[in-house]
């Protein structure tokens, strides 16, 4: 699929897990999108507070603070303009059929609705993170409401021995993305926390494996289109 074909099938919601998630698993999509009159919107589902358990001077509201004024700065460049901030806590997201699940759903989709959104790209449900597998749940939530079609893209997927064997049966689309790789390396600097700077001396200090800033380099997004059963 060309980036002009998806820019015009949209208006796209990206669903992230955490700030940083929108620029590495879709960043350069965004920035396609945007040069090609398109729209994309993207909602944060957590706060991403538990990213330095510990780090002195650096309590949860102060970290999902400067979180968020990253992902701000990311999407700036970008061009995706504000985004919806969920604020779940990191590490522990509600499950369906819990209360918080359902009102976040129903918040989303009245969203989604008052922008137009056709479509929705989200995490893939087989991602070795908790979060990344509630947004996964939470899109699949939003699409059981409103008439969207769901994508999911792979962030800490890629990092899965099996992949190849676990995507069987998807279809893969491939977008061409190229023109948004610029975009997406200079956004990807904003989020400074997740690259070793800004917080220090927590007693688990994350930082982006070189694994994951490497996804900067792939000239397409590959996205898995999720059918629903009728």
């Amino acid at each position: 699929m060309s980036s002009k074909a998806a820019a015009a099938g949209g208006p796209w919601l990206i669903l992230a897990p955490h700030p940083d998630d929108e620029t590495l698993g879709c960043g350069a999509l965004i920035a396609a999108i945007v040069s090609n009159g398109g729209r994309a919107y993207t909602a944060f589902v957590t706060d991403g507070a538990g990213s330095h358990p510990d780090a002195p001077g650096w309590g949860r509201r102060r970290i999902a603070a400067l979180r968020r004024t990253e992902a701000a700065a990311a999407l700036r460049l970008l061009g995706g303009g504000a985004a919806l901030h969920l604020d779940w806590p990191d590490a522990t997201p509600p499950q369906p059929g819990d209360p918080v699940f359902e009102r976040t759903a129903d918040r989303v989709a009245a969203w989604c609705r008052a922008r137009g959104i056709r479509r929705i790209a989200v995490t893939w449900d087989g991602e070795p993170h908790c979060d990344h597998e509630a947004a996964a749940a939470l899109a699949d939530a939003v699409a059981a409401r409103i008439a969207v079609r769901v994508y999911q893209y792979l962030v800490w997927g890629w990092t899965v021995d099996d992949l190849a064997r676990r995507v069987r049966g998807h279809r893969v689309v491939s977008i061409d993305t190229a023109t948004g790789k610029p975009r997406q390396r200079r956004a990807m600097a904003c989020h400074r926390s997740q690259r070793g700077g800004r917080i220090f001396g927590a007693a688990e200090n994350f930082r982006l494996p070189d694994a994951m800033l490497r996804l900067l380099d792939r000239p397409t997004t590959l996205l898995l289109e999720i059918s629903r059963a009728p």
